[in-house]
């Protein structure tokens, strides 16, 4: 039987107490003796992401893609399992964006091998668009969190990003590369 509002607010102040415990006992030293387990079930298995990726690259590339997907996975649960905020949330999503935009750059270049996969990765989305297979809604927030993952390089930031990004960032993101994923899994299939 689920755990009521009640039930889980309770659990979460014991959680609380505890690793405020650990935190103030340990500081900032690794002590093994200190490491709680990371809750299992939350992160995807390499195997499970892999099988919502479309038949595109080689089994390297789709692996790999599966592990970028498990450091987001880390990532959100950060997000939606603490009450981080500020820059630190910032951050954490920007993160999470850039790994995002990273496997939307494999993507694109995958899906339009022989045609555009050396292009700019403008061009290759715009080609997905004349090819059909995304439209201009879609383009324009591929591109948006490419706009993202080019921010990374931080000998071209000319801005601070103070609280720059939200978790309203991270679910667009993850709009994108969804709506990405599943029409290439329609293209080209499903990998296995």
């Amino acid at each position: 039987m689920p755990l009521t509002d009640e039930e889980l607010q309770e659990l979460a102040e014991e959680a609380d107490i505890a690793l405020g415990t650990i935190q103030r006992e340990c500081g900032r030293d690794n002590v093994v003796a200190a490491r709680i387990k990371f809750p299992r079930g939350y992160l995807h298995t390499a195997q499970s992401a892999r099988q919502q990726l479309p038949d595109i690259g080689t089994e390297v590339q789709r692996r790999n893609v599966t592990y970028a997907l498990m450091n987001i996975d880390v990532l959100r649960w950060l997000v939606v399992r603490t009450d981080v905020s500020g820059t630190a949330l910032s951050m954490i999503v920007k993160n999470a964006i850039c790994i995002r935009g990273t496997i939307l750059e494999w993507m694109t270049m995958e899906s339009t091998r022989g045609h555009a996969s050396n292009r700019p990765y403008r061009q290759r989305t715009e080609h997905l668009v004349e090819l059909g297979v995304i439209d201009e809604d879609l383009k324009e927030e591929l591109d948006g969190v490419w706009d993202v993952r080019c921010r990374e390089h931080i000998h071209e930031s000319d801005t601070l990003e103070h609280d720059e990004y939200s978790r309203e960032d991270y679910n667009r993101a993850l709009r994108a590369y969804t709506a990405l994923r599943k029409a290439l899994v329609k293209k080209h299939g499903r990998a296995f």
